[in-house]
């Protein structure tokens, strides 16, 4: 019962922290691209049609943990084994369509330095990028701190496009700056590749942020072996049981969004005698390993005579 509140509790709160998320990048979008129109800035524009992608994916993270938190009998007949799949495939997604619309931008921003630049005026882009760079500073920080305490991949891969526009906005902010500096100076003709420039070296470094969190997703869809430091405290409970009864062990995890798959079958000799209380135990034991990773946990645990070895 503790356990499901927590986890309702933790829902709430994810579901508040996106909905704040698409408020803000809302808000910073309509600013972003009205001002890149203004300024005839394709940087600005750059951030500010990121921040609307970011609304639309948002949005859909918002739906998907509506269909995650939905429990109903039809839902057990066509998912038996859950929908913690869910969110891998919609980080997946994600991801996919930030790294294109960088690739969109990147090439776009080489076209611009080969036909000779573009001219902006530094100073509203300034402005404009110390605002946002303020704005998403916030968030980033907000969205990391409380997903300490929730352990949601989806706050993860949220914090990371805020990142992700937070290098935007402080290379933003360094490379108008340096525009700025050179406006009235023989290095003058200079600031009209700035823009295009920036749009380059912005898009070429955040479309890592989207990549870490596409490897990262696509290793859960394939079942890769999960990370040593959650597999290690499981692996060292099967040990110390594997010694009581005097037997060999086969353990299997994969972690799946916010799921943790365990397997653990024994195979035990004739003679060990095990109950349904010991396992019980074992499976007690894994668990509250388990929960200490922020996972909700599927456990089975096996028993196999020594005559059934293969």
């Amino acid at each position: 019962m503790a356990s499901l509140l927590k986890s309702m509790t933790s829902n709430m709160q994810e579901r508040k922290l996106i909905i704040i998320s698409i408020a803000v990048t809302l808000f910073f979008s309509v600013i972003g691209i009205f001002w890149g129109i203004l300024s005839d800035s394709s940087m600005i524009m750059f951030d500010g049609i990121y921040s609307l992608f970011s609304v639309a994916l948002s949005g859909l993270s918002l739906i998907v943990l509506h269909q995650m938190s939905l429990q109903t009998e039809r839902d057990e007949i066509r998912f038996p084994f859950g929908k913690a799949h869910f969110e891998p495939l919609l980080i997946v997604f994600k991801s996919l369509t930030l790294i294109g619309m960088c690739s969109y931008s990147m090439a776009g921003a080489v076209s611009d330095l080969l036909s000779g630049g573009a001219a902006v005026e530094p100073g509203p882009a300034i402005l404009y990028a110390a605002i946002s760079t303020m704005g998403c500073g916030v968030i980033a920080v907000l969205l990391r701190e409380r997903n300490k305490r929730i352990g949601s991949p989806l706050l993860d891969a949220e914090k990371n496009q805020w990142l992700g526009d937070l290098l935007l906005s402080i290379g933003v902010l360094m490379g108008f700056t340096v525009a700025y500096q050179l406006e009235g100076t023989r290095w003058h003709s200079f600031t009209e590749y700035a823009d295009p420039l920036m749009v380059l070296l912005a898009s070429s470094v955040f479309i890592f942020l989207p990549l870490k969190s596409l490897f990262s997703a696509g290793k859960e869809l394939m079942l890769v072996r999960i990370a040593d430091n959650i597999a290690y405290p499981i692996n060292q409970i099967a040990t110390e049981y594997a010694k009581q009864l005097n037997s060999q062990y086969k353990l299997r995890m994969v972690a799946v969004g916010r799921e943790l798959n365990i397997e653990l079958n024994f195979f035990a000799a004739d003679e060990v005698n095990i109950n349904i209380a010991k396992m019980d135990e074992i499976r007690m034991a894994v668990a509250e390993a388990a929960e200490l990773q922020n996972k909700k946990h599927w456990i089975n645990v096996n028993f196999t005579a020594q005559t059934c070895w293969v």
